[in-house]
């Protein structure tokens, strides 16, 4: 599918507006009501998921669907606890797919590692398998401190946290896992070639 360059530079906006998500509902508190807020970020992800309709990513749209029904109905029953519980929805979610995904053939992480190498050997398969857990565990951790930061801290530390420390956790996890699994391929080809010899 060809995408023209306002639908790119859409999605790239998109991106970096639920990135800075928490930034802007702490400055934006200052300035504007909480119920406008919440709705603009309800109209954020219903045209996120409309765009993945639209690109036929089914499974994303419904995703993002569910993230905004769930943001509506917390906001009867308040402007500011729902709109801090948005960074819980998606690890909650993330949590989720990424779990479902261990059940439907092919975990998430495998089908990114096979987009690199096509033909993913043994050890290749289970160690995707495990990395997926480990992004689950990940998810579930960072979505039960921001569940924390949502009801208990202050607005400060629920933007410090959300805004800034969960994506410094994501990039060391994401980037110290490389050295890793070079060390584990190394040991399990260290391995192979004992038994060989």
């Amino acid at each position: 599918m060809t995408w023209s360059a306002p639908k790119r530079i859409l999605t790239i906006i998109i991106a970096l507006v639920g990135i800075a998500y928490p930034v802007i509902v702490y400055f934006g508190l200052g300035m504007i009501s909480p119920r406008i807020i919440l709705t603009a970020a309800i109209i954020f992800v219903i045209v996120r998921a409309v765009m993945f309709v639209t690109a036929r990513k089914y499974g994303a749209g419904l995703i993002a669907g569910s993230v905004a029904v769930i943001l509506s109905a917390a906001g009867f029953a308040s402007d500011i606890l729902a709109l801090r519980f948005y960074p819980v929805i998606i690890s909650a979610t993330l949590a989720l797919v990424f779990a479902l995904s261990l059940f439907s053939g092919m975990p998430i992480i495998e089908r990114f590692a096979r987009l690199q190498t096509p033909e993913l050997d043994t050890f290749g398969v289970s160690y995707t398998r495990k990395l997926t857990k480990v992004w689950i565990a990940f998810f579930i951790a960072n979505g039960l401190v921001s569940l924390w930061t949502a009801l208990y801290a202050t607005l400060e530390i629920w933007t410090l946290y959300n805004g800034l420390v969960s994506y410094i956790l994501i990039a060391v996890l994401f980037v110290g896992e490389w050295p890793v699994r070079r060390i584990i391929k190394a040991r399990h080809q260290h391995h192979i070639n004992d038994r060989q010899a």
